[in-house]
């Protein structure tokens, strides 16, 4: 007979051979042959599982036989006999027989096993039927890796010398066959490497916390996460889904790392964004810190656009770092003067003198609140200060809460006279008189000198000349300290003018008391215009406790920057009191000409002035 080739269909994958040298069956050249199971898994030493082979569309068939290739050997309960390995076949065959199938060589160490049956099949099977059910046994020392049962040829006929062959291969030695069949079972294969679909969210705070929920494919039971290479405390869901939760990391992108139990991982680069925690932030929006004239009595407790009002402002970003509306922002305000404050919008509160006032606005579009405030008085009124604080609570942007606040400070003194002010002394507890004068403009002034006399009849003049302002149309206080008064019970002075002209005039005449008896305490704090100013080398400041207090003396030049402090948090009584400042800096370096400013600070009572070193 001539070898020949039939074609069977392509869902069996068969090659079919026409085989010389037997009487080939051909009736069963386009029988199916499949298993019941493509893999089993989970099988331990000495585990057991079955295989069960079957046919379909046979014709007349009678005679079978099945051969069966382990890898490796060692994983598998198995014996060597003569005609190859053997193992236990299945109940379903009455009787087994182990045969030779003709045209296949077997080498007795070789991994294939050959068994087969004919008697049960005496009836001329036709159509579908089991061929057998194998029972395979693993090796009592099996250790769970992979391994394989592949079926590697089917003989189908009427007997043993009309048949047709199935196989997985071509043999090398020639020999014929029907069908190439693809027969194979794998046990415990390795199993699929994980995959990621998703990370979500994916993105979340520096500080960690954040749950996500990761999609994918082939997760394991016992799977762990990592998020920028930090332990993400992973909960199994299903083979498709793992949550976890983040822990702190660094801002950027962080790889998102799957990893089963078997050791098999996967990476979705940068699949994760931590971002930085944004904090709320409440700022200043105009200047902190304000000195101003008192606004006319009766001006004060109205926004009216008066002399003494000043605006506050501040501005509040939220979480997201954008300017946010309706936050609100509380306003402490402490009154540390003897005049009234009043908070004039967007409300009108009253503060009075020595007390504590709140009030709450809210944040517009922009971000920003506002409070505009006001004093008011008269020559005669004494300085008020304020200290003001604006506040607010809002979370950042991992919902934890922060406290914000801006401080803010304003000094109201007397307004500037509308004529030339008077000269006023005082005997003070340091036994000095104090003399203190103010113009509200001066033509060609060359300067002032200042007279004494016990009697009022004979005048002389007491220090240096105290430099004038030529000509200036604002408001100017000067001072003068009498530091060796005579031993009388009173002092008489006045104040004379010298112009640049020649011309001079003369103030009218104070008395000053030189008992100790008619010492005032003030009745209010106050810091006085420094004297001599100008100066050079040095001058004095001096001001008024209404009670005894903690004082600090700072000199600042135009910068805000601290040059000096002349007293920090020193104790001093009720009472007048004069500072002297060298100007010199605190490393002991004389500072420049140009503008300066003192400022006087206790518990209840804030003040700053101007003062000018000529060199």
């Amino acid at each position: 007979m001539t070898k020949r080739v039939r074609r069977a269909l392509p869902l069996t994958l068969a090659v079919c051979l026409a085989i010389g040298g037997v009487a080939f069956g051909g009736d069963n050249a386009a029988a199916v042959i499949s298993l019941d199971k493509e893999e089993v898994t989970g099988v331990g030493a000495g585990g057991q599982f079955t295989l069960t082979v079957s046919a379909t569309g046979m014709v007349e068939v009678r005679d079978i036989a099945v051969v069966v290739k382990l890898a490796p050997v060692a994983a598998f309960n198995t014996t060597v006999g003569e005609t190859g390995i053997k193992f236990a076949a299945s109940d379903n065959w009455a009787a087994l027989r182990e045969i030779k199938p003709d045209g296949i060589t077997v080498d007795p160490n070789d991994v294939s096993l050959f068994t087969g049956g004919g008697s049960d099949f005496s009836n001329k099977t036709t159509g579908d039927a089991d061929l057998g059910t194998f029972t395979i046994t693993m090796a009592d020392d099996y250790d769970g890796s992979e391994a394989s049962v592949t079926v590697t040829f089917v003989h189908l006929g009427f007997d043993t010398k009309v048949f047709d062959v199935f196989r997985t291969d071509a043999p090398d030695d020639g020999s014929d066959f029907v069908q190439l069949v693809a027969l194979a079972v794998a046990v415990n294969p390795p199993a699929p490497a994980p995959t990621i679909a998703s990370v979500d969210p994916a993105e979340g705070s520096v500080a960690g916390g954040t749950a996500i929920t990761i999609t994918g494919a082939n997760f394991q039971d016992g799977a762990t996460v990592s998020v920028g290479g930090n332990d993400a405390s992973a909960i199994f869901v299903d083979a498709a889904t793992l949550t976890a939760t983040t822990a702190a990391g660094a801002e950027g992108g962080a790889d998102v790392v799957v990893t089963n139990r078997d050791a098999n991982s996967v990476t979705s680069a940068g699949g994760f964004t931590y971002l930085p925690v944004i904090d709320p932030t409440l700022s200043a929006g105009s200047d902190t810190d304000a000195s101003l004239d008192f606004s006319a009595v009766g001006s004060g407790d109205a926004a009216d656009g008066s002399e003494g009002e000043v605006t506050f402002s501040v501005n509040f970003t939220d979480a997201s770092g954008g300017a946010a509306a309706g936050q609100e922002i509380t306003w402490s305000v402490s009154n540390n003067g003897s005049e009234s404050v009043f908070l004039v919008s967007p409300e009108v509160v009253e503060i009075a003198a020595g007390t504590t006032g709140n009030v709450t606005t809210t944040t517009g579009d922009d971000g920003s609140a506002a409070g505009t405030f006001d004093a008011e008085g008269d020559k005669s009124a004494g300085s008020t200060s304020v200290s003001i604080t604006a506040s607010t609570t809002a979370d950042n942007s991992d919902g934890e809460s922060r406290e914000l606040s801006v401080s803010f400070s304003a000094t109201w003194d007397v307004p500037v006279a509308a004529e030339l002010a008077s000269v006023t002394g005082e005997y003070t507890l340091d036994s000095t008189v104090f003399l203190q004068w103010a113009v509200a403009s001066q033509t060609n002034n060359l300067g002032w000198e200042v007279y004494r006399s016990i009697d009022q009849v004979r005048f002389d003049q007491v220090g240096d000349l105290i430099p004038g302002d030529g000509t200036l149309d604002g408001y100017r206080t000067y001072s003068f300290m009498d530091v060796e008064p005579p031993e009388a019970d009173a002092a008489f002075y006045y104040l004379k003018q010298l112009d640049l002209d020649g011309k001079s005039s003369r103030s009218s005449l104070i008395e000053v008391s030189l008992s100790v008896d008619a010492i005032r305490l003030p009745t209010v704090s106050a810091l006085w215009q420094n004297y001599p100013n100008p100066f050079n080398p040095e001058t004095i400041i001096g001001f008024d406790l209404v009670e005894e207090s903690m004082v600090t003396v700072t000199i600042y030049d135009v910068t805000g920057q601290i040059v000096a402090t002349l007293a920090e948090g020193n104790t001093m009584r009720a009472g007048h009191h004069e500072i002297v400042w060298n100007g010199l800096s605190r490393s002991g370096i004389k500072v420049a000409s140009g503008v300066y400013f003192y400022q006087l600070q206790t518990s209840r009572f804030t003040s700053v002035k101007r003062m000018t070193l000529l060199q």
